[in-house]
C-alpha cells in the first residue's frame, strides 16, 4: 500500500512540474522616441514591468531593455517565467526612466504565457497598435 501511495505521489509531482518555463523576448522600437528627443541613450533607460514574477510593479523589479548589436533602436530583454505561471495572463508595459522623471506607457499590454519560447514583435513605445 505504501508503494502504491508513493508511486501515485511521484506521478502527480511529475505531472505538476512537467510544464515548461516560458521564455519571452520583449522588443520595443525606440526610433521615434530617439528621433524626436523623447529618449536619450546617454541619460535615459527603458524598462519592462509586469504583474508576474520575475517582473513586478515596483521599480526594483523592473527589467532593463538594451539595444544590442546590431544597434537598430530596438531594445530587448528576455524573461523566463516559472512553469507555475503557464497559461496565466501577464499584464505588462514599458517605462522610460529619465534623470528627473519617469514615463509609463498609457496602454496596458497583455500576453498569455504559453510554456513555449516566444519572441514578441517589436512595438513602438506607447503605441496603441501592435
Amino acid at each position: 500500500m505504501k508503494k502504491i501511495i508513493l508511486i501515485m505521489a511521484f506521478a502527480i509531482s511529475l505531472t505538476a512540474f512537467s510544464q515548461a518555463q516560458t521564455s519571452v523576448t520583449f522588443n520595443v522600437d525606440m526610433k521615434y522616441a530617439l528621433d524626436n528627443g523623447l529618449f536619450n541613450t546617454l541619460t535615459n533607460k527603458i524598462y519592462l514591468k509586469g504583474d508576474i514574477a520575475p517582473l513586478g510593479e515596483n521599480s526594483g523589479q523592473y527589467l532593463e531593455l538594451t539595444d544590442t548589436a546590431p544597434i537598430d533602436s530596438v531594445y530587448s530583454v528576455a524573461v523566463v517565467f516559472p512553469a507555475i505561471y503557464t497559461n496565466d495572463l501577464l499584464t505588462y508595459n514599458f517605462v522610460i526612466e529619465r534623470l528627473l522623471s519617469t514615463e509609463n506607457e498609457e496602454r496596458t499590454r497583455e500576453l498569455t504565457l504559453s510554456g513555449q519560447p516566444e519572441v514578441l514583435p517589436e512595438i513602438k513605445f506607447n503605441a496603441f497598435d501592435w
